[in-house]
């Protein structure tokens, strides 16, 4: 790739001029100057234009529509926003159909009954607007239409999470990985491609011959890169392997692939910690912004649940690393150290298992801080 970065106005003036005699008036105001500082210009803005179309037409450095062009070449698309589905409990029957707003604010949006799952009280609903934003609401909802003897809504789990529109940087991740991996008959990479392109999957582990020969195991995350809901399972085993007759083909595996999808086990992480504050600072106000920081990291090492750690077979691994949860909290404002720092009442690394028959992942529990 061409570096065009040295094609600045002053440059290429500078360059026309070392064209021109030295007998000749060349400073500044002078005729010759002056007739070529517009020429000078317009060039820097045509080197300017050269550049964004050369970056454009590579995938490590294309953006929205240009990447998505460019994704063609992967035999992908860039995932387009969902909407989020969630448990709704009334107390009494409601139609399919009928509509419901949140009530929080500028937040608020609109969710649809689209199905029963305990007659006469238990419903899934579904947002109108596609994205993350019918995640975060859980409380009481306000019927749009008038529904006889209602007197109480309530949006409760999360069984489908929504997303956004998916961003350049992860698609363009997706490209190069799909470009660099071919997916074929069945192998892991034709599952991972096929099982992540379901909405409302954010991660896939594939455990091949798991359960003897024909068994593939799929252990899926949300799209919040929680553990599925039994609602985002169920949707995924009717795509890949439908019951009852399974590995005859119905779905997206080939026939004889007896799938069993799952999701994996959370396993709650306990910190305990003492911590030494700056002078100013009180142990309750770091308290939030610890939680927030461990959360975080753990976010982290759930994105990375599906990464196949090795080059020549199936290997997971998720583990809680000590010396990041204790540079997480030692990053916060007013904390000078940190000392007596345990996981789960140990100070030591913490492995969780991955594995066909099992698959953990990494969870906030309970944050314990003393100061000194």
């Amino acid at each position: 790739m061409q570096n065009f970065s040295d094609a600045t106005y002053k440059n290429i003036l500078d360059y026309m001029l070392s064209l021109v005699p030295d007998t000749y008036d060349k400073r500044d105001t002078s005729p010759i100057q002056t007739s070529l500082g517009p020429a000078a210009y317009v060039l820097e803005g045509f080197y300017l234009s050269l550049d964004l179309v050369q970056k454009q037409a590579f995938v490590q450095t294309a953006s929205g529509d240009s990447l998505d062009l460019l994704a063609v070449l992967a035999g992908i698309t860039r995932k387009q926003a969902s909407a989020a589905v969630k448990v709704g409990i009334f107390d009494c029957e409601v139609p399919i159909g009928a509509r419901f707003s949140t009530i929080n604010g500028t937040e608020s949006i609109n969710f649809v009954v689209i199905s029963t799952i305990t007659e006469g009280s238990t419903y899934r609903l579904q947002a109108e607007t596609a994205g993350d934003i019918g995640n975060r609401y859980s409380g009481p909802v306000l019927p749009i239409d008038s529904i006889e003897g209602l007197n109480s809504a309530q949006l409760t789990d999360l069984l489908i999470p929504g997303e956004n529109t998916e961003e350049d940087e992860p698609f363009r991740a997706r490209i190069i990985e799909r470009l660099n991996s071919r997916s074929f008959g069945g192998n892991v990479a034709q599952y991972v491609e096929e099982i992540e392109a379901i909405d409302g999957v954010g991660a896939v582990q594939v455990y091949p011959v798991w359960d003897g020969g024909g068994t593939v195991c799929c252990s899926i995350l949300g799209a919040d890169f929680l553990p599925a809901s039994s609602d985002l399972v169920q949707m995924v085993q009717n795509a890949i392997d439908p019951p009852p007759g399974q590995g005859l083909g119905l779905g997206l595996a080939p026939i004889g692939a007896q799938v069993t999808v799952t999701a994996p086990k959370t396993v709650p992480v306990d910190i305990s910690a003492t911590l030494t504050l700056a002078s100013g600072h009180e142990l309750e106000t770091v308290q939030q912004p610890a939680q927030d920081a461990v959360s975080d990291y753990l976010l982290q090492i759930r994105k990375n649940w599906d990464v196949n750690i090795s080059s020549t077979a199936i290997a997971y691994s998720a583990e809680v690393y000590l010396a990041r949860v204790l540079a997480a909290l030692i990053s916060l404002d007013g904390v000078v150290n940190v000392s007596a720092l345990t996981l789960n009442g140990i100070a030591a690394d913490m492995a969780l298992q991955q594995t066909g028959a099992l698959q953990q992942v990494p969870v906030l529990g309970k944050v314990e801080l003393h100061g000194t």
